[in-house]
């Protein structure tokens, strides 16, 4: 708690000192400019507009901050020393102008009795001279008074200086921050305005998003029956592809069976060749020896042998 104290003081007087004023002035001023800058950057819509306007709003709260701690000028009470400076309004100022010559004059007697109290009568005796005693002191003080008054005065009016110079500063950085109140309203304005805009176009864009996802469903579902009459063909196809292979192996298997006829139709005719032959060797051997029995039951014989079938 002492050093938050300690510091306190010390930063307080260093606010109150010259440079500490020096550095407000060029603090406040700079930092004016910084955001009169940055809201120009953002109205323009340059890109750092950002980075300047949170630079120089930063220095801005800093000065406030410092503010705090700047210690409250000091108040004479200059009335009691000039009593003029103590008028209502310009009837004071008028009857004080015409006391002024009574107060003079007033003033004029006051001296005079006051130096004439200032003589003191000591016990006369006989023949002696009354003696005067002026004290010395009324004396110093009045030669005392114009030196306060003259120092009093000066440092009245340096106090009044510097009242003026502060309060042309104060009038310098509330015109700044006039300005630059303008030029955030201004900004945001134009950030209200493109607000708008962009809610406008948001709300634009969500209609067409939802034109696009209605449009989607519509070719989902197209998709899927699509899908449903493709599956469909497939199965078609297959079908189709199994009674070709089923042909293509009825085809192969009578392929197999039409050479087997083949030979067997040879077999057959070569059967029928030897049976040809052996009937026409009975019908020559019952022609030629139709009156010899045995020559023909042997010729039936050797037919009958030469008919059996040969592998």
């Amino acid at each position: 708690m002492v050093k938050l104290k300690k510091y306190k003081k010390g930063i307080g007087a260093w606010i109150s000192s010259t440079k500490g004023q020096r550095f407000f002035n060029f603090a406040y001023s700079i930092g004016a400019a910084v955001v009169i800058w940055g809201a120009l950057f953002k109205i323009l819509h340059l890109p750092g507009g950002n980075m300047l306007l949170s630079v120089g709003m930063g220095t801005e709260v800093l000065m406030f901050v410092l503010t705090a701690f700047d210690r409250p000028p000091r108040e004479y009470n200059w009335e009691k020393v000039y009593p003029e400076l103590d008028r209502k309004d310009d009837d004071d100022d008028e009857k004080s102008q015409a006391l002024a010559p009574e107060d003079e004059g007033n003033e004029d007697a006051h001296a005079t009795e006051t130096h004439a109290a200032s003589v003191v009568y000591v016990g006369q005796r006989p023949g002696a001279q009354p003696a005067t005693d002026v004290a010395p002191q009324p004396a110093v003080a009045q030669q005392q008074a114009p030196a306060d008054v003259a120092s009093a005065t000066q440092a009245y009016i340096e106090q009044m200086a510097a009242t003026t110079a502060q309060m042309q500063q104060l009038q310098q950085s509330t015109e700044a921050l006039n300005k630059v109140s303008e030029i955030l309203l201004e900004s945001y304005r134009a950030i209200t305005e493109n607000s708008e805009n962009i809610t406008r176009s948001s709300q634009g864009y969500v209609q067409q998003m939802g034109d696009l996802s209605h449009n989607i469903q519509g070719l989902n579902t197209i998709y899927e029956i699509q899908l449903r009459s493709i599956s469909s063909q497939l199965d078609s196809i297959d079908r189709v592809n199994q009674g070709i292979k089923d042909i293509r192996d009825m085809y192969e298997k009578s392929a197999s069976q039409s050479s087997r006829y083949c030979e067997e139709t040879e077999k057959m005719a070569r059967y029928m060749q030897q049976l040809n032959a052996v009937y026409e060797k009975m019908i020559t051997a019952m022609t030629i020896n139709m009156y010899n029995p045995a020559a023909a039951a042997q010729a039936a014989a050797s037919a009958a042998r030469d008919a059996a079938p040969q592998e």
